[in-house]
């Protein structure tokens, strides 16, 4: 387990990092954390480790390209999501995608507070959700006109929903 961790914080400290400095999560971070996902799950688990790690790749890239296509998430973060699920499994990127979400609802939320720009963020975002389901009008989710960038990195998000999957993890279980 602790080559996971070790693997899987270096992995999360390179993308904070580079998502930071140049806004984008590099493949040269991903790519070789899911192999090393791949190749830790099969020596320690066998072909049934390899399987968890090959189905958690996939299950990031099924469940979060609407909001890719969207634009609520980059591509970086998907891949992160995925990078994430070779090393640690399935049920593990399940648990951490949704207090992912979560914790990220929390760092805008602060954001919308320290800016004072709360109710306008929440109107706009109910303007083109009625947009989205009511008139069918499929568009990216975007910054609008005069406005502070309501953006931040995900991969901050990210982080914390790892480090909540893992308490979680320690003190009652994935399930």
């Amino acid at each position: 387990m602790a080559i996971k961790l070790t693997v899987l914080f270096i992995t999360l400290i390179l993308s904070v990092y580079f998502d930071y400095k140049y806004l984008k999560i590099k493949n040269f971070i991903v790519y070789p954390a899911m192999l090393a996902g791949f190749l830790i799950n099969l020596i320690m688990s066998g072909t049934g480790g390899l399987k968890d790690s090959f189905l958690g790749i996939i299950v990031p890239f099924i469940t979060l390209f609407l909001f890719y296509a969207l634009g609520f998430l980059g591509a970086g973060d998907v891949k992160l999501f995925s990078a994430i699920a070779a090393i640690m499994g399935i049920r593990f990127v399940i648990y951490c995608m949704a207090y992912s979400f979560l914790f990220g609802g929390f760092l805008a939320l602060l954001i919308m507070i320290k800016r004072k720009n709360f109710f306008e963020r929440f109107k706009k975002l109910l303007l083109y959700l009625r947009d989205l389901f009511i008139f069918m009008k499929l568009e990216k989710y975007q910054e609008f006109d005069g406005e502070k960038s309501g953006f931040f990195r995900f991969s901050y998000a990210v982080s914390g929903g790892v480090a909540i999957t893992l308490i979680h993890q320690l003190t009652i279980g994935l399930t």
